[in-house]
């Protein structure tokens, strides 16, 4: 049982490998990854008793390399496979992507191994995997815009892995280990150490960054020059496991910092909001506009991890899952739109609502999910974030999470009226694969929805992953 845990891993690598040299690569692709989503769900179902953990060679930690699928991060690698999946089927319908789909499964493959590592060391590797497959994808295309936008992304991102070596380098100095367990407990052996503090910002600099967590300058400029499918895996996918990383490693490496480092933590994130509400309203593109509510995503998220409550961060991880799908479908729904009805501007009514009426209500009901509102699959995760921060005192902050709620709410509705409504000036599809790839969307939205009746379930598994838990389990693992 075991070790199906790197079957997340080694799967989307031999597919894209395949997927190089083979004329049917979507087929074998789509195929590759149901039967992997099949065996994940499986997975997921096992760790209801305990976590799976795979200790590679034999050797165990700290000195091993342990892989460690809890029920957080085996349903974050589910969900993120299942959004691949469906881009990718997605886009065979008119096959734009062929050239692509080798990096997209490599970076596939980088996400489930940072959501599924359980040293610091691998999880910089992994990340070094993401980003020399999304800079690839990024100028794959050859346009000058791409190029223009790859620059600033390939520099910061390189920063970002020399402070991050650079805090390996230290942490290991400092405590001899870099297993996520064994520091916990070296950590809590020897408590608050104020000389630490740099190790821990520095890391956070680092997550910051590839989560987009005030260092956002790079999204907006990378994001909005992507096709809206690449846009689409780019824009769920990446940061989230920037805000896993960061879940992970304050919740249960550095526990006995939290106290100090929830107010840089609540800091960062307000002002990652504030951030994009202007974003948000100011910009009329779409693709800026989905951009920057992202950002206010993050902000949120990030604000839910500050909290340092049970709840605040189960509803922090709930929230995200949710947002994955939800992203999704805001960038392919948003694509359909442009590409198939020919809608350029933006700032004016189109009366889309005559002549796509499904995709009205389908668009409006994304609308609602982003905003996570009653009825849908982000409002429990994004009430109890709120809920936590009332229980913590932060009234301020907390109504500034609702009006960064409202006012990417606001963005949102103004664009809907400008694409669904006044006059009627397209009258026909030019896709005729329109229903199909709408069909994608609405099964994203279904997954996105079930939420709504199995929160209870995944509030009471995600709960159960705390440090203690997490520690005894990876000692024991191969024993």
């Amino acid at each position: 049982m075991n070790n199906l845990i790197i079957i997340p891993v080694i799967v989307p690598i031999l597919l894209g490998i395949l997927a190089f040299k083979t004329v049917t690569q979507y087929r074998i692709t789509i195929s590759g990854l149901i039967t992997l989503i099949l065996m994940m769900c499986y997975m997921l179902v096992q760790t209801v008793t305990s976590p799976i953990i795979l200790n590679l060679g034999g050797h165990k930690m700290p000195y091993g390399i342990q892989l460690y699928g809890d029920f957080v991060s085996l349903m974050l690698t589910l969900v993120s496979t299942i959004v691949v999946t469906a881009v990718l089927f997605y886009q065979s319908l008119n096959h734009s992507l062929q050239q692509k789909v080798p990096f997209i499964l490599f970076i596939l493959a980088g996400i489930n191994g940072s959501y599924l590592t359980a040293d610091i060391f691998n999880l910089f590797v992994m990340f070094e995997v993401m980003l020399l497959a999304s800079f690839i994808l990024i100028v794959i295309e050859k346009k000058s815009v791409q190029f223009k936008a790859s620059i600033i992304y390939v520099i910061l991102n390189l920063i970002g892995s020399w402070i991050f070596l650079i805090a390996i380098g230290i942490l290991y100095r400092s405590y001899g280990t870099l297993s996520f367990a064994h520091l916990a407990e070296r950590m809590n052996e020897v408590g608050y150490i104020q000389e630490h503090l740099i190790i821990i910002i520095l890391f956070l600099i680092v997550f910051s960054l590839k989560s987009a967590l005030l260092i956002f300058i790079w999204l907006p400029r990378t994001y909005s020059v992507l096709s809206f499918e690449l846009g689409a895996i780019f824009a769920s996918l990446l940061t989230k496991v920037g805000v896993y990383a960061i879940y992970r490693i304050m919740t249960i490496v550095f526990v006995p910092y939290q106290d100090i480092m929830q107010q840089v933590l609540l800091a960062m994130s307000m002002l990652t909001i504030i951030s994009g509400i202007f974003g948000v309203i100011k910009n009329t593109d779409m693709k800026l506009m989905f951009c920057y509510q992202i950002i206010i995503s993050i902000g949120i998220l990030c604000y839910g991890i500050a909290t340092f409550t049970s709840t605040g961060i189960t509803g922090t991880i709930l929230y995200m899952t949710n947002d994955i799908l939800i992203k999704a479908c805001l960038f392919l729904i948003g694509g359909l739109i442009v590409e198939s009805l020919g809608v350029i501007n933006f700032t004016q009514n189109h009366g889309l609502s005559k002549t796509i009426t499904k995709t009205t209500y389908i668009f409006l009901f994304i609308v609602f999910s982003v905003g996570g509102m009653p009825f849908t699959g982000g409002f429990p995760g994004k009430l109890m974030i709120i809920q936590a921060a009332i229980e913590q005192k932060m009234y301020i902050s907390s109504v500034m999470v609702v009006i960064g709620t409202f006012a990417g709410m606001y963005a949102m509705m103004r664009l809907f009226i400008h694409l669904f409504f006044g006059e009627n000036e397209i009258t026909s599809l030019k896709d005729r694969k329109y229903n199909k790839k709408l069909a994608v969307i609405v099964f994203l939205l279904f997954i996105s929805f079930s939420f709504v009746f199995t929160s209870e379930v995944m509030i009471e598994q995600i709960g159960q992953v705390q440090q203690e838990t997490y520690i005894q389990h990876a000692q024991k693992a191969g024993e």
